[in-house]
């Protein structure tokens, strides 16, 4: 864990804090976002901007602590050993 990783890890917890406090402003500042609501449903660009900054804050949590790299590894190690049989064929090991 470095300076550099915390000061990383604190900046992305702050935007993810004021993307969930200031939603409205955002919403204003930027307009709806016509293909969510489309999809979603009316009114929710505002939950999608909540959702995002809820998971921001989770992701710096991790990476000022040093745990994102430990997190990363647990969650898509299933998946590294499903795509390196495609690797192996297209190298010819």
């Amino acid at each position: 864990m470095t300076f550099a990783s915390i000061l990383v890890g604190l900046a992305m917890t702050a935007a993810g804090v004021g993307m969930v406090k200031y939603t409205f402003q955002m919403t204003n500042f930027t307009g709806c976002q016509d293909w969510i609501e489309k999809y979603a449903g009316s009114g929710s660009t505002y939950s999608v901007y909540k959702l995002f900054g809820v998971a921001l804050v989770i992701v710096g949590i991790l990476v000022a602590t040093g745990f994102g790299n430990d997190v990363m590894n647990f969650f898509f190690a299933p998946f590294l050993n499903t795509l390196r049989p495609l690797v192996q064929q297209k190298t010819g090991n």
